[in-house]
């Protein structure tokens, strides 16, 4: 119980002016002038300390204090004052003069012993509340602040004993059984705690918050089967709580019920009466269950269920289309993530991030068209989303729809987002502006691309094969192609690059040996396969030349320029 001192003060100072006779029995040998005029000096003191004129105050009680210096009700006052102004020393003192003068009061006991709190004197407090206790024993305005005082301490234990106090005081009371588990609980003293928390059971057998504690507290105890019980006893009273039945799903992950675990929640996803967040906590619980032991094939299945029921029970709810798209994809169940994407995007199309996630997706699956049949839509829906942009700019680029690529790429670097994220997006806008012969522009992107990240090492390659085309800064080419081959050393793609950038220097059997592993890797392009040709043919091989030339033909065959080389 927390003492409101300033209510307190209200109070004591409309009781003392009424009291003006109590004040004159206590002034001893004063005569009549100096009792009124301390009488008026201290009713203009309290009148001032509650108008929060607080040096007005002292000065008016300073002066009622010079005349009656031994008056429990001025020093009480003065006590008062200097607690407000947080002068701890000034009030304790005021405050043990008027103790002592009146040491029946138990409100000055208090005052003094809240001032020794507030300055961190604990023994003190607890010492002027027994002084106070000895007149009062059963008070339970002392009782409550020596308790507090005790918790405060660190005393835990005999904070507990006072409360016990109170309770032979009050009888059984559910707030005071809650103060000792906390303290019980906080010293790890578990079986205490139990008893404590039976108790407030007892009290309000409907408390679910009640319930759950003593169930995880059994738990603690190793007394799983208790804790079990109680928690179905919760779950009957109130058998939509989500908490409940999480701390029932924890019981049955522990002992590998997972039918019992995916039953449960799927008939809670099922009930229309349960709201949709909070059927999400139950799903998010399951799913990181799942994404914690995923070589359990039983609870993945189950999982599976609770996600579907809950995206199909609510098809309105954006969050629970985008947590199954989620599951699905790291699945792998493409087709599935996909038809949930879409029932977002058709009935809240404005989500966003349903469109980024949608059209990444796509993209992965490299059903580059269907992106861009979608580009209408997701101009409208998904305007200033950089992901959105980012992955249809891609679309036009793989699909060698360059001007287009580069629209929805500049669109998407204007975006904020990851400066990662935005590297990739500018190097992308390099690729596309090279196609498309701007070249000044492409070197600008690329440039950004490597201040925004200089550990994008795809911009590097693109960047330093491009500069090889031209001939331009060759050794600037080659520092990239370096860097990104170290990074990704069986990269086919950059080892290529690293060899063409030689060839382009003349360097021609460092060119071969970066080029031949880039071909060693099995993933060379069919621009790898023609750069070998061009290599053995400037090393005087023109047999192993027509080889490499024929071999990138075949590949494509719309590569006619080859065959004059071939003859």
């Amino acid at each position: 119980m927390k003492m409101n001192i300033k209510a307190l003060t209200l109070f004591f100072g409309l009781f003392l002016i009424t009291m003006a006779s109590h004040l004159s029995a206590q002034s001893g040998s004063a005569d009549t002038d100096e009792k009124a005029l301390a009488m008026e000096y201290f009713i203009q003191g309290i009148t001032d300390f509650e108008n929060e004129d607080y040096e007005q105050a002292l000065d008016n009680l300073t002066a009622a204090h010079v005349r009656l210096s031994t008056d429990p009700g001025i020093n009480y006052a003065l006590s008062d004052v200097y607690l407000a102004m947080g002068d701890y020393s000034n009030a304790a003192y005021y405050g043990r003069l008027a103790a002592e003068a009146d040491p029946e009061n138990k409100w000055y006991h208090l005052q003094l012993a809240e001032i020794h709190r507030r300055s961190g004197r604990n023994t003190a407090a607890i010492e002027t509340l027994d002084n106070a206790l000895r007149y009062h024993p059963r008070d339970l305005d002392l009782l409550f602040m020596k308790a507090e005082s005790y918790v405060e301490f660190g005393k835990l234990l005999q904070a507990n004993g006072v409360l016990d106090q109170i309770l032979e005081i009050t009888g059984s009371d559910f707030e005071i059984h809650l103060r000792k588990f906390r303290n019980y609980n906080a010293l790890g003293m578990n079986e205490e705690a139990l008893t404590e928390l039976e108790a407030m059971r007892e009290l309000n057998p409907g408390n679910l918050s009640t319930l759950q504690t003593i169930s995880q507290l059994y738990l603690e105890l190793g007394d799983e089967d208790s804790a079990r019980n109680t928690l179905i006893e919760a779950r009957e009273r109130n058998p939509r709580d989500p908490q409940t039945l999480i701390l029932l799903a924890e019981i049955y992950i522990n002992n590998r019920e997972w039918e019992n675990l995916g039953d449960t929640f799927v008939s809670i996803l099922g009930d229309p009466l349960i709201y949709p967040t909070q059927k999400m906590e139950l799903v998010r619980f399951i799913y990181s269950q799942h994404t914690q032991n995923p070589e359990i094939e039983t609870l993945a299945e189950q999982t599976s269920s609770v996600i579907l029921a809950f995206s199909r029970n609510e098809p309105e709810y954006t969050p629970a289309q985008l947590i199954a798209a989620e599951f699905f994809i790291q699945r792998g169940e493409s087709e599935l993530a996909l038809e949930t994407l879409e029932r977002v995007t058709t009935s809240a199309p404005d989500e966003q991030d349903a469109w980024a996630q949608r059209l990444q997706l796509l993209f992965s699956l490299e059903r580059y068209d269907d992106i861009i049949n979608l580009e209408d839509q997701a101009a409208e829906h998904a305007p200033n989303n950089a992901f959105a942009g980012f992955f249809t700019g891609l679309a036009f680029l793989v699909t060698d729809r360059f001007e287009k690529a580069e629209y929805w790429l500049e669109k998407a670097a204007m975006q904020p987002g990851r400066r990662n994220f935005r590297s990739l997006v500018y190097s992308s806008l390099g690729d596309a502006r090279h196609e498309l012969n701007e070249w000044s522009a492409s070197k600008e992107a690329y440039e950004m691309a490597l201040r925004l990240d200089p550990d994008n090492h795809g911009a590097k390659n693109n960047y330093a094969y491009h500069l090889s085309l031209r001939d331009e800064r060759l050794d600037y080419a080659m520092d990239l192609a370096e860097e990104a081959t170290t990074a990704e050393p069986d990269n086919a793609a950059y080892l290529d690059t690293l060899g063409w950038i030689h060839f382009k220097k003349g360097n021609y059997e460092e060119a071969r040996r970066y080029i031949e592993q880039a071909v060693e890797t099995g993933n060379a392009g069919v621009d790898v396969l023609e750069h070998l040709g061009d290599v053995y043919d400037a090393l005087g091989d023109p047999e192993n030349a027509r080889i490499w030339w024929q071999k990138a033909l075949d590949a494509d065959p719309e590569r006619q320029y080859l065959e004059e080389k071939i003859q």
